[in-house]
């Protein structure tokens, strides 16, 4: 394993990271309408998914005798809540996309390999949310009736 190219690409995800929490923060404060307190709740969960993210990732990356990033990726800002989902689908896709490059780089280092597989996962089930926020993606099920055995 080339630690010096996971370093990196972990510091890309670290800052990635950073970003979301700064942006689903400011967006949790900036979102209005009928469902601000939903939605504000939602960016807030969102923002402490991402700090925890990061402390995972800054630990590895010290693990491996790196120096974690301290300069966020670009962060984006929006008053409407349309444009705040898809600019929260644009960066979990951008993490989803780092920790893939990181999957083909740790391969060999199974605890390692582990906690990037994690955050594969985590960031292709935010996708998912944020698609589903946009209608993006929809469920479809067959018109059935639902029967329940008595106990």
């Amino acid at each position: 394993m080339n630690a010096e190219a996971v370093i990196r690409v972990l510091n890309r995800g670290l800052s990635i990271e950073y970003a979301g929490v700064i942006q689903f923060l400011q967006a949790s404060s900036l979102v209005q309408g009928p469902y601000r307190e939903v939605h504000a709740g939602f960016f807030r969960e969102r923002s402490e998914a991402s700090w925890k993210h990061g402390q995972k990732l800054g630990r590895w990356i010290v693990l491996l005798n790196g120096l974690p990033a301290v300069e966020p990726a670009p962060i984006k800002q929006s008053t409407e809540l349309t444009e705040m989902l898809r600019q929260g689908l644009e960066l979990e896709g951008e993490a989803h996309r780092t920790y893939l490059e990181a999957l083909g780089l740790v391969a060999d280092a199974a605890a390692l390999r582990l906690f990037v597989e994690e955050m594969v996962q985590d960031e292709r089930l935010d996708i998912d949310t944020f698609e589903r926020l946009l209608g993006q993606k929809t469920v479809t099920v067959a018109a059935k009736e639902v029967k329940l055995k008595p106990a």
